[in-house]
């Protein structure tokens, strides 16, 4: 973005619609902002000659507590949102790291982010069951209700999600609810990465169903490994749940512990904060197959140790997901992901750049290898943003 872009805040999608209208007429290049949380992830865009915030698009629509959906304002921070679903003894099921920062409706369900709780719940993919969408020719387009089993075509709001602001300004939301459960209990075990892939193994052949299995190094908690297991329901169901739990974790050779609710807290909060960098750090994505965890964070402290990098590691560990944060030279935080990438890549993964510093964003290019579908990527692209001025940059090297 420029330091000399407009800004603009609609008040409404009518008002955005005009806007958008406007800037095709005028040849000029858009980004798309909520709350600036996430402003890095994918490629840095090149500079813009017009920001559109969805700021003002902030307030909850409408909310239906016996159909358990809700209709939400692009730019309404998930925070907010929770605290209001709350006096229902409803949530929107999503945790991300990022809530506490800020993190809007709209781009959560842009960026595909969420928390621990995804193994559960799954995303903004699994949660959003429509949208009001500004295409970039200013077209207002809608998608799906709030019927949750609504079979209707083409569905945009899938096609969004993900998309980094880089097809149009994503609107209204329309999410399914679930029942705020009424505790929580967590589970604490010490254990290395190939142990926890086992216990998690484990755990989903037991039939015990988590809602969060997640696993630091010593970096991430500044003491031993940890294995966090989290069960969320009645207060019956989370004591014989997370019962169930420990015995798992025990038959598997661990000695685990059920966490007060003050340590399970802070724990958590370890998690979420593991997940995020410091201005001069550089913060990796990376997935794979659940089984090749080991593999993936052995091979990253061995890089990382060699350009004599800090690396600490956050992964999920039921779903293969790892996100890592390197402290360090930018050259050398930049030689750590290039290779890192690639072996993630060796394994059949991918991996990408969240937030980093300029030097090291002018060293590495934001994603690795195109997937097979980079050209239907580009087709889409072409089709919704035919003029290419919604997020300049936004995948660059990909299309």
């Amino acid at each position: 973005m420029s330091e000399t872009a407009q800004k603009v805040a609609p008040r409404d999608l009518e008002e955005a619609s005009r806007v958008l209208r406007k800037s095709e007429s005028d040849g000029h290049t858009v980004l798309f902002t909520g709350g600036g949380t996430k402003a890095q992830w994918g490629g840095i865009t090149d500079p813009t000659d017009l920001q559109i915030s969805t700021g003002h698009l902030n307030v909850l629509i409408s909310h239906h507590p016996g159909e358990m959906t809700a209709a939400v304002g692009a730019g309404m921070p998930l925070q907010t949102l929770q605290t209001q679903l709350a006096e229902e003894g409803q949530w929107l099921a999503l945790d991300p790291a990022t809530e506490r920062h800020g993190a809007t409706i709209g781009g959560l369900l842009a960026t595909g982010d969420a928390g621990p709780r995804r193994l559960r719940f799954g995303t903004m993919r699994d949660l959003a069951i429509g949208t009001t969408l500004l295409l970039a020719d200013g077209t207002i387009a809608h998608s799906g209700s709030h019927v949750i089993k609504n079979v209707a075509g083409y569905d945009l709001t899938k096609l969004f999600y993900g998309s980094l602001g880089s097809l149009g300004l994503i609107g209204e939301v329309i999410v399914r609810l679930h029942p705020l459960p009424a505790s929580s209990a967590t589970v604490l075990a010490s254990a290395t990465a190939h142990q926890a892939t086992v216990a998690a193994a484990a755990l989903r052949r037991s039939g015990v169903e988590p809602t969060a299995v997640e696993w630091l190094d010593r970096a991430g908690l500044e003491d031993e490994p940890t294995l966090l297991v989290r069960v969320d329901g009645s207060a019956d169901g989370t004591a014989a749940g997370s019962a169930r739990v420990a015995k798992v974790l025990t038959d598997e050779g661990l000695s685990p512990h059920v966490l007060d609710q003050d340590e399970a807290d802070r724990r958590w909060a370890a998690v979420a904060e593991a997940a995020t960098g410091g201005p001069d750090d550089t913060v990796v994505r990376a997935g794979a197959l659940p089984d090749r965890s080991p593999q993936l964070i052995e091979s990253l402290h061995a890089i990382a140790d060699e350009h004599g990098v800090s690396a600490s590691v956050a992964s999920s560990t039921g779903l293969g997901l790892h996100t890592a944060v390197l402290r360090g030279s930018a050259r050398a935080q930049a030689d750590v992901a290039r290779r890192w990438r690639e072996g993630v890549e060796t394994l059949g993964g991918s991996c990408s750049l969240r937030s980093r510093p300029a030097a090291v964003a002018d060293r590495l290019a934001p994603f690795g290898t195109p997937p097979s579908s980079a050209a239907l990527l580009r087709a889409v692209k072409l089709q919704f943003d035919p003029l290419e001025r919604c997020a300049p940059g936004r995948f660059r090297g990909w299309h």
